[in-house]
């Protein structure tokens, strides 16, 4: 309950309960319940058999689970074994939305800091929390999904299949990318047909990983075979364009900080905000099954040994800029919820009846009323949801009002 960033989980009748118009999936619950108790539905692997021809794209921070000495064409290798019929990178699409991301900023004109919206979390965190800060989201696509777009639109005509025929799947390192493919917030749908854990789909991967391992030899990699860290530590975006003036943040507490700032115009002199859910970046997943201070190890040590990009000219991403291929298909809004009502009467009024309850309060946050603050108890009871007395300092005063 304290560890949730928007506060959304409380504590009734002795069960945890989760608001879901208040939750951004960030997995911060999966990872601190000390009794396992939160479980993230997914879907099995064995789901691709449905489709012809079924297309994996790995979220880059499933390489780093492996230590450097595997290459990443044998991890390639053991998704085709689970019955993938191809496996595509987000190498391509992560230089090129880099550079299209470089070029957007140096001809923006508006407020500042703009901030990324690589990470859905963080976007939905501004979303819920920071609804002024919206405006400065990027409105710019993210790499899965345009990895995704390309597959969807060029593979019907050269495999000579129909577009429903072809299955297209994400293996992602946290809740809020699956949500995303499943609930996309800022398109129609997802390019995706649907996304598998990293951790449930190592535990059938590694025994492949290991077999191909022992016959392996680096004379089988295709030359035209792309690999890349992607953006899956802090700092990559920034690195992939070599900016000076760009700030890179992760973990939500600090991202909140970094927020706050922003909010209260104390950022200065940063033009791009890099912000990332997880401490250490995605490599921080809660979805992830290698230690993160291993998994950044092993990313960098693949970088360094297997980098291979596929190059894009300058140009052809100026004008793809240009004619809105890198945007997103809706602009990103505040999230509207229970609390804050779309009536700015009402809304004013439940906030005034908000500070009035919280001043009547102890203010000391111990958490045994099921709500995570006193300020959040505040705005339970505006919404109807608790009773004062539901406060144990209250209670013993016999207040009720």
């Amino acid at each position: 309950m304290r560890h949730c960033p928007t506060q959304a989980i409380r504590v009734r009748n002795g069960k945890a309960t989760i608001f879901e118009d208040l939750c951004v999936d960030c997995g911060k619950c999966l990872s601190v319940c000390p009794s396992g108790a939160i479980q993230l539905i997914v879907d099995p692997v064995a789901k691709i058999s449905q489709f012809k021809y079924k297309v994996v794209v790995p979220a880059p921070a499933l390489y780093s689970q492996f230590e450097s000495s595997i290459h990443p064409y044998v991890i390639h290798l053991a998704l085709r074994s689970l019955g993938f019929d191809e496996v595509v990178d987000v190498a391509t699409s992560s230089l090129a939305l880099g550079n299209a991301l470089f070029e957007y900023i140096k001809g923006y004109r508006g407020r500042l800091p703009l901030i990324s919206s690589y990470c859905p979390s963080i976007v939905r965190l501004i979303q819920v929390k920071y609804p002024d800060l919206v405006e400065l989201i990027v409105p710019m696509d993210v790499p899965r999904e345009m990895t995704a777009r390309e597959i969807r639109r060029s593979y019907p005509g050269k495999l000579g299949l129909q577009p429903d025929d072809i299955g297209i799947f994400y293996i992602a390192n946290c809740p809020a990318k699956i949500v995303s493919i499943r609930q996309p917030a800022e398109k129609e749908e997802s390019w995706f047909d649907d996304a598998f854990s990293i951790k449930d789909t190592y535990s059938v991967l590694l025994p492949h990983v290991i077999t191909i391992k022992e016959e392996f030899d680096e004379s089988m990699v295709p030359e035209d075979f792309a690999f890349s860290s992607g953006w899956v530590a802090t700092g990559s975006i920034i690195r992939s364009v070599k900016a000076e003036n760009w700030l890179a943040v992760s973990g939500l507490d600090h991202v909140v900080q970094i927020l706050d700032d922003i909010e209260n115009s104390r950022l200065r002199n940063v033009a791009f905000v890099e912000a990332l859910a997880h401490m250490f970046g995605c490599i921080g997943g809660p979805l992830n099954v290698e230690n993160p201070y291993v998994a950044q190890s092993n990313s960098t040590k693949q970088r360094h040994k297997y980098e291979r990009h596929t190059q894009r000219e300058h140009e052809d991403v100026e004008r793809k800029l240009k004619e809105g291929y890198y945007s997103l298909e809706h602009p990103i809004l505040p999230r509207p919820t229970e609390y804050f009502d779309t009536d700015l009467q009402t809304s004013i009024k439940r906030m005034k009846e908000r500070e009035r309850v919280y001043q009547r309060l102890h203010q000391i946050d111990c958490g045994c009323c099921g709500s995570p603050t006193c300020k959040v108890f505040a705005e339970d009871f505006v919404r109807g949801q608790v009773k004062l007395t539901d406060c144990i300092f209250l209670s013993q005063r016999g207040e009720d009002e």
